[in-house]
């Protein structure tokens, strides 16, 4: 019997608080042993993942989930209403400065600790290289919709997020999206379950989770606990 790993990367540069993300991690570990299906995953941790990491996690591990999530750059500017509610950012929105657009990528730590970011290209290539054994990724961080639009060309399934996501609502997703995966649903059924967990937490996010799929991709089709024929 084949399992599964979903690998939770956290990147929580100096000055950001592990909580959150730890909270998130204990949600997805706690919802995937309630799940029927949990004999056919394994949940592996790796925390203040700098961005080497994740290319020898991808050939170590061979990963078929990658779940990636951070916390919002303190040197971003907070455009949502809510400016003091904990937010989940991989991103970071705009510049302080300028005020305009950042460039697509991820914030990884760094070797000093700091937040060292990482562009979209060199995420692409990271996977086109080394992450032929992923069918999903979530990015279950702030505006990393263009992200997970860009992955999708190397993987069959992305999730990212168009806005600002509370911790509270990040974490729903993922309690409704791997509760899902576990009980032997398909990829589009947990994700939209995964949407479902965040209204029921009275969580109304503007900003919902967004599935990019690969072209010619179907992922109703796509269920990861399903018995090998």
């Amino acid at each position: 019997m084949k399992k599964h790993t979903i690998l939770f990367l956290a990147a929580n540069p100096l000055g950001t608080s592990e909580t959150a993300l730890g909270d998130e991690a204990r949600a997805i570990q706690a919802e995937l042993e309630l799940a029927g299906h949990r004999d056919r995953f394994e949940f592996v941790t790796r925390w203040a993942v700098q961005p080497l990491d994740l290319l020898r996690e991808l050939r170590k591990l061979k990963p078929t989930v990658v779940h990636f999530t951070g916390l919002r750059n303190r040197s971003t500017i907070d455009t949502s209403p809510a400016g003091d509610a904990p937010y989940h950012d991989a991103l970071g929105g705009r510049d302080v400065e300028t005020s305009e657009p950042q460039q697509q990528g991820l914030f990884f730590r760094g070797p000093d600790n700091r937040p060292v970011f990482v562009p979209i290209a060199a995420l692409e290539e990271t996977f086109d290289a080394a992450g032929k054994s992923v069918q999903v990724i979530v990015l279950n961080a702030c505006y990393s919709d263009p992200q997970a639009e860009a992955l999708a060309a190397h993987v069959d399934c992305v999730v990212g997020m168009a806005g600002s996501v509370l911790d509270d609502a990040a974490r729903s997703f993922a309690i409704g999206f791997y509760g899902g995966l576990g009980e032997r649903e398909s990829i589009a059924a947990a994700y939209k379950q995964g949407r479902a967990a965040i209204s029921l937490a009275g969580l109304h996010e503007g900003n919902r989770p967004r599935l990019k799929i690969r072209h010619g991709v179907d992922a109703n089709r796509i269920i990861l606990a399903e018995d090998p024929s």
